[in-house]
């Protein structure tokens, strides 16, 4: 099982945070056909959720995003890069709490501190400076 203090692995972080980052553009997307993403939302909630688990949900969340129009999927959004483009030394940058995803830089959020999607309501992520 995943310890919440270590992260996940790489792909999953990524792709939770893409997931989290545009949950009402997905939600809008699989709209009548969004099972798999309240299933990953669940399941990502849970305390002592394993990497396999996460996996299995963000796949089958994968294939109906494709399947509804998105050729890129919750994988193809990801990026390539764990540091944002542009990420300078003391850029702010938004931790994901539960140590999930690779959580936002400062440069996508607009306004009001972004609240997690996989926590509790109303979690927020935290606000950081990079060293």
């Amino acid at each position: 099982m995943t310890d919440r203090a270590a992260p996940t692995g790489l792909r999953i972080a990524e792709a939770l945070s893409y997931v989290c980052r545009r949950r009402d553009e997905l939600a809008a997307l699989l709209v009548g056909n969004d099972a798999a993403l309240h299933a990953l939302e669940a399941a990502a909630g849970r305390p002592a959720v394993d990497d396999a688990l996460l996996a299995g949900f963000l796949n089958t969340l994968h294939k109906a995003v494709r399947q509804a129009g998105d050729p890129f999927g919750v994988y193809g959004g990801t990026g390539r890069s764990v540091t944002p483009a542009g990420v300078r030394d003391l850029d702010i940058v938004y931790r994901c709490p539960l140590r999930l995803c690779t959580g936002r830089s400062g440069d996508e959020v607009d306004g009001d501190v972004p609240h997690c999607r996989f926590a509790p309501p109303g979690t927020a992520l935290i606000r950081e400076r990079l060293p």
